[in-house]
């Protein structure tokens, strides 16, 4: 247990006195203040109350384990009726404290994502523009601030007119940002223990398989969304959101997106407003405690995120229900409401990009859509799917060829993108400029503006080059994005898909004589970005949100639709599901893979040997030694088993109860707790306040649905499976397994 110490703020032990007879009550009494001093927690009344129950208590859960999300339900209602039981004018304060805690949460936390969007916005702003040149009045502006309303200004000062020195100033700026980007990155490196390994079932007893290496990992790389499922979905990640990794990951997204590359801040954003859910809601006992309602917390705090990076709080909520959370109930919705909304707000007056503007890409087409227009909308939608597809397998192939290599030299291959990307797209007027400018100046409508490079080429008869540049930087900015998403900085999706979208709706709005291009443009952002992450709801909420395009509500929801249709057809996982460490199922593919089989809860009791080590005869006395605690702790660890249970059965096989792995281990090193040479009472010796006395159970007959259901819905550790007719224990099944399945099924 000591080596956990330095979890110790990411996971809370609970530990209990229940049934103790009067020799072990001294001893269990030290054995809790070690625990306690060890682990550096605080014992309620509650929780020692709970370990009286059959439920038992629970120790932490170690890393890259799951959270038992019923029995942290009961835990919450002892702690519930325990403060609501107090009296008088301290009961009332208490009870309207526990009231109101998660709304104070959720106001704190859409404060700190502000000052924090307001940090990274100001930052990506000042430095992006550096490429290009500075700011007279203020070095510390950028373009837009120094020059707002006017786009071109005497303030803003260019580095050179000549197109060399421009260019190789241009590169070396990016090459800077993208270094630091990396660079700060590389602080939160880590190793995580591999997934675990199995015997193979015609194994020999004693064989198993070796060890995987463990995975290194950079902690605020990547946009964080898979991660944050992942954590959201049950599974414990330690350190993923500590307040050094909101720190590095908003220093690295302000860097990374200034370079210039194919990426965009919306993806981290999500990793930093959990993160600052996480530093708020911990300093709260009733979030701190416990894994469920701190999960609810960060769902609220997640819903935050697009409020401040796309000015769309709405469509925040939305996106963490559709696509994000797993647990979702109405309590969390109107909390995430008031997350985003007050982030909204915040946001707007801290004004960092001093345009005092919400509303990123605002238009004003004044355009109705004429009904032959559905058919491109249609072929838009098409188009995103396509995109969405080759995107997902693309980025896949890419990331697996080049991942031994990135892991090693991962500088080197940022060197070599931000290059790669500096020439390619600086030569194309339409990609120069940075990700949320260039969409802007795409979703401009030129028969009511004629100023700005676009509108000046769709004037001219000869259209050629332009037609040109819509190619290329389509071309340009699908590879460069399938090429950099694996990169080790701070990295989201959202604005490069935007940006192609847009671009390629430009070209096909080219072909449409009596409806202006902008608007295709806008329909084709959003069809890419639903073929990259396939929200339907959300995403038409956020693009209305966006454009403030109530119009054109009908032409979005056809393109999204039309996307998903064809990049589901195409591809079975979107970019979030075969990013996340590879190991884990949602439970919507989880339901679809069990349903396909056809098969029953006994294809999933695991092997001999496996299930005679994870079994425990109590006997008639239900008396056992610590040495065979020990030795089957050992068996445990051996087969590779995280989040295992032991099995508690008489001589008939009956189940008695279930004593988790991490349970097992601090009561079997915790010295005085158990005797040396004396067997004790499992059930009421001072073992007893480790056992689950009632664990679900699932008929060894029952269909495979049923214990994804289980698994998923009621986020549940293990299962043990009984006989039919005699309830006989015939196996247990871990959450870990279940998914090792139904892998292996779909790799079929």
């Amino acid at each position: 247990m000591a080596a956990r110490g330095e979890e110790a703020d990411e996971i809370t032990p609970l530990v209990g006195h229940a049934n103790l007879p009067p020799g072990h009550a001294h001893g269990r009494r030290r054995s809790i203040e070690t625990a306690s001093s060890i682990m550096s927690s605080r014992l309620s009344r509650d929780e020692l109350a709970l370990a009286d129950t059959a439920i038992g208590e629970r120790l932490p859960y170690d890393a890259y384990q799951t959270i038992d999300w019923l029995h942290d339900l009961v835990k919450d209602a002892f702690r519930y009726r325990n403060v609501k039981s107090q009296k008088g004018v301290r009961g009332a304060f208490a009870a309207a404290y526990e009231d109101y805690q998660g709304w104070i949460v959720a106001g704190l936390v859409g404060i700190l994502t502000a000052f924090v969007a307001f940090f990274v916005d100001y930052a990506e702003s000042s430095f992006g523009d550096l490429k290009f040149g500075y700011c007279k009045r203020n070095p510390l502006y950028g373009r837009e601030a120094c020059c707002f309303p006017k786009e071109l200004c005497p303030d803003w000062r260019p580095w050179s007119d000549g197109y060399k020195t421009s260019f190789f100033i241009y590169a070396a700026v990016a090459w800077v940002l993208a270094m630091g980007a990396g660079v700060v990155t590389k602080l939160t490196r880590t190793e995580i223990p591999a997934f675990a390994t199995h015997e193979h079932h015609d194994s020999p007893d004693h064989a198993v398989r070796p060890q995987a290496p463990n995975k290194t990992i950079y902690m605020a790389a990547g946009s964080g969304i898979p991660e944050i499922k992942l954590l959201l979905s049950g599974f414990e990640f330690p350190n993923l959101l500590s307040f050094k990794v909101l720190v590095v990951k908003a220093i690295g997204a302000s860097l990374a997106v200034a370079s210039g590359l194919c990426l965009g801040k919306e993806g981290p954003f999500v990793h930093i407003s959990t993160s600052a859910g996480y530093v708020v809601a911990k300093m709260f006992p009733q979030f701190r405690d416990n894994g469920r309602r701190l999960r609810e917390m960060l769902s609220v705090a997640c819903s935050s995120a697009l409020a401040v990076a796309f000015g769309s709080p709405v469509g925040g909520v939305l996106f963490v229900y559709e696509e994000m959370s797993s647990h979702f109930p109405r309590k969390v919705l109107w909390k995430a409401f008031l997350c985003s909304l007050v982030a909204a707000i915040m946001l707007k007056a801290l004004d960092p990009t001093r345009t005092g503007r919400l509303v990123l890409f605002e238009t004003n087409y004044g355009v109705v859509y004429k009904p032959h227009n559905y058919i491109f909308f249609v072929l838009l939608g098409i188009s995103g799917g396509l995109f969405g597809a080759a995107f997902c397998k693309g980025s896949l192939m890419w990331t697996k060829r080049m991942k031994p290599f990135i892991n090693q030299h991962p500088l080197v291959e940022l060197t070599f993108i931000v290059l790669a990307t500096a020439a390619l797209q600086y030569p194309n007027p339409i990609t120069r400029e940075p990700a949320l400018l260039m969409i802007k100046n795409l979703l401009r409508d030129c028969e009511h503006k004629t100023d700005g490079w676009i509108c000046e080429q769709e004037r001219l008869e000869d259209k050629r080059m332009y037609y040109w540049w819509l190619i290329y930087g389509s071309i340009v900015k699908v590879t460069m994005t399938i090429l950099t998403v694996g990169s080790r900085i701070p990295s989201g999706l959202i604005v490069p898909a935007l940006a192609a979208g847009a671009i390629f709706g430009r070209l096909v709005g080219q072909i449409v004589p009596d409806t202006s291009a902008a608007i295709f443009a806008m329909v084709g952002a959003a069809a890419f970005l639903a073929g990259v992450s396939r929200m339907t709801v959300s995403l038409t909420v956020i693009m209305l949100e966006l454009t403030g395009e109530v119009e054109y509500i009908p032409p979005f929801m056809i393109a999204i639709l039309t996307a998903k249709v064809v990049v589901d057809a195409l591809h079975e996982e979107g970019v979030n599901d075969h990013t996340v460490l590879g190991e884990y199922l949602e439970h919507e593919h989880a339901t679809n893979i069990a349903r396909a089989c056809g098969g029953l809860v006994e294809d999933l009791i695991p092997p001999s040997q496996s299930m005679a080590d994870m079994t425990l005869h109590v006997g008639p006395e239900y008396k056992v030694l610590k040495q065979v605690l020990a030795h089957k702790l050992h068996r445990m660890k051996r087969h590779g088993l995280r989040d295992a249970a032991l099995v508690l059965v008489d001589d008939r096989e009956q189940l008695h109860g279930i004593i988790s792995e991490g349970e097992l281990d601090f009561a079997v090193h915790e010295d005085g707790l158990l005797s040396d040479s004396e067997p004790f009472d499992v059930l009421t010796g001072p073992l007893a306040a480790f056992v689950d006395r009632t664990p679900l159970t699932l008929n060894a007959n029952a269909p495979l649905e049923m214990a994804v259901e289980l698994f998923f819905q009621l986020g549940l550790r293990h299962v043990v499976i009984v006989e039919e007719g005699s309830s006989r224990v015939l196996g247990v099944v871990l959450k870990q397994q279940l998914i090792l399945f139904l892998e292996h099924l779909r790799g079929l």
